[in-house]
């Protein structure tokens, strides 16, 4: 019959699993690689961000100013410097205007996708 401690020792060997002589080097490069994917993640998540941002501020200006410079070709006075101190009153209308509720809803929604992604961050980091 086996002596308890013989038994307890063999079961501590046998539950641990064997240890590799380059175990901290496959440890490594697979964290490695972990942080790698993390990093190109952020990087494409941010450039689309980016890109879809400038998108969207583009879109607003066009629309914008679209309907200004109408409005500036109607007009047929041949006064230059009438049209051109009209056309930078104009422009400083529309930059100094309020945005339309679109623009306003849009601001909002970005702002609760960006709280929504601050916070999983947050759970994630702690």
């Amino acid at each position: 019959m086996a002596e308890p401690d013989f038994d307890a020792q063999l079961s501590r060997l046998f539950a641990e699993p064997p240890s590799f002589p380059d175990a901290a080097l496959f440890n490594a490069e697979v964290a490695a690689r972990l942080d790698r994917g993390w990093t190109m993640r952020r990087l494409f998540i941010g450039a689309a961000g980016v890109a879809a941002g400038l998108f969207a501020a583009v879109q607003i200006l066009t629309s914008r100013f679209s309907s200004e410079v109408a409005e500036l070709s109607k007009n047929s006075s041949h006064d230059f410097e009438t049209e051109v101190s009209a056309a930078v009153a104009k422009v400083n209308a529309v930059l100094t205007a309020p945005a339309s509720a679109e623009a306003v809803w849009l601001a909002a929604g970005l702002a609760v996708v960006a709280l929504a992604f601050a916070v999983t961050r947050a759970v994630e980091e702690f």
